[in-house]
């Protein structure tokens, strides 16, 4: 998109995009949104696709406000997913010896 296109509205952009891709009924337009997720400027790291969460964690991350609350959410969030691991660990290492003990008897 020509840089004088920066500012286009919404509406202006998808028109622009139907102009481009042959219409809303083109069966490339599938390929194109996926290419253009992938690798579009405004959607993240180049070849991997944007998800809602990486949207917002940059936003939240990126303001010094917020930043460290975010921090306490992802590392309870990690320090939870840590607990449940070892818990299940631990579950399957019983259900593993109560298993042997089935089998001697």
């Amino acid at each position: 998109m020509p840089e004088k296109d920066e500012n286009m509205s919404m509406q202006e952009r998808i028109d622009y995009f139907y102009r481009q891709s042959g219409g809303p009924d083109s069966p490339e337009i599938d390929r194109i949104l996926k290419e253009h997720l992938l690798n579009g400027k405004d959607h993240g790291v180049p070849g991997r696709k944007e998800e809602p969460k990486d949207a917002f964690t940059e936003v939240f991350l990126g303001d010094h406000s917020t930043q460290p609350i975010l921090m306490g959410i992802m590392k309870m969030r990690f320090a939870m997913k840590e607990q449940w691991e070892a818990y299940l660990n631990t579950k399957q290492m019983e259900r593993n010896q109560w298993d042997k003990m089935k089998n001697m008897n």
